[in-house]
């Protein structure tokens, strides 16, 4: 993040929402173990100046519920179907992620 926020990076900002916040330090403490990792990661994250924090309203909830009642199927989740409802209101294409539903969706992905 320090690259980003500093200017080397060839990305300039990240944008994310609570719910991918939350997968994530849950997803790091899960996998650890050491709440102080779990801590400082989740700081970092919180602090940053390069990461923009989405959030989710009511119709945009209802939207996500809707899309992920449709898309569950191929096996998206509800955050991520969040993420898509959010990314495609804000008219973002592409996304960083490890998740091959987002491709079938029609977003470019990275890595």
């Amino acid at each position: 993040m320090r690259r980003i926020e500093s200017g080397e990076a060839d990305v300039t900002r990240i944008l994310t929402s609570h719910y991918v916040i939350d997968e994530v330090v849950t997803t790091i403490f899960a996998r650890t173990g050491s709440f102080d990792l779990t801590e400082k990661f989740g700081q970092a994250i919180i602090e940053s100046k390069a990461i923009e924090r989405l959030r989710v309203d009511e119709e945009t909830f209802t939207q996500s519920w809707e899309f992920f009642k449709r898309m569950g199927s191929i096996g998206i989740g509800f955050t991520d179907s969040t993420s898509a409802i959010l990314m495609k209101k804000k008219e973002i294409n592409t996304v960083f992620t490890f998740d091959e539903h987002f491709k079938s969706l029609g977003f470019n992905t990275v890595p």
